[in-house]
């Protein structure tokens, strides 16, 4: 399986500490986020990275030019959402893939467990006492993800899917057809990702929750996100 990692977006809303340079070159225990992560997709033999970019890709390029990644640029990340940046993406992703994004730190023991779960579809998910507006909500029974969005109440949300997930051969196809659905038919660019997860639900396919338990995985959207990450990361390594 290959890695998917999703680093085309401007980071709008953190950007009075990026000083300009992507998000995902924020520091955490003295390395990027962007490295924590091509670091957690080797231990576990992903030889295979397909990186989207958009904002600051000449330097992305340059920084990690001969490492093995297959650079996707996406010319349009400041009017797409994260679907738009997978759609780019899509003839490397036929026979399954891993799922992140460039702006998530986490701990590398869940990449680690996560491939080892079954199914067509698996997300990582936080459990939680009661989400809150701006995480992507999901549903669960039985163990399966039976909606997901980020409007759903609050309240009735079993977690946040953390944005990491795992995607097998036996369902890219579907899950393929129904990007290029949303994009090239119905024109809708600036879906999230997780719409396309839903039709996957609504046609009756599986779609496994993965419940990371006690351990660290924090999306950075806004400058407290940072503050937060940096205290966390410290507690879990010798920086």
């Amino acid at each position: 399986m290959k890695g998917l990692i999703l680093a085309a977006g401007k980071g709008q809303r953190i950007s009075e500490i990026t000083d300009s340079s992507p998000k995902s070159y924020l520091e955490l225990c003295g390395k990027r986020i962007l490295d924590h992560q091509l670091d957690a997709l080797g231990s576990i033999g992903v030889s295979e990275v397909i990186m989207v970019v958009g904002y600051r890709h000449k330097l992305i390029e340059r920084d990690y030019a001969g490492q093995g990644i297959t650079f996707v640029r996406n010319p349009f990340y400041e009017c797409t959402n994260v679907l738009g940046s997978v759609w780019f993406a899509r003839e490397h992703l036929r026979n399954g893939f891993f799922f992140m994004h460039a702006d998530t730190f986490f701990e590398p023991s869940i990449l680690e467990d996560l491939r080892l779960e079954r199914g067509e579809s698996v997300l990582c998910v936080d459990k939680k006492e009661e989400s809150v507006p701006e995480e992507m909500k999901v549903k669960v029974s039985d163990g399966k993800i039976y909606e997901i969005n980020k409007g759903m109440d609050c309240a009735a949300a079993f977690g946040e899917f953390i944005g990491l997930a795992k995607f097998d051969r036996s369902v890219t196809a579907r899950l393929l057809w129904h990007i290029d659905n949303r994009i090239e038919n119905l024109g809708r660019r600036n879906d999230f990702f997780e719409a396309v997860i839903q039709d996957l639900i609504d046609e009756g396919k599986t779609v496994s929750s993965f419940d990371i338990g006690n351990r660290v995985a924090i999306e950075i959207d806004f400058p407290d996100d940072y503050q937060r990450a940096k205290k966390l990361v410290e507690s879990l390594m010798v920086c």
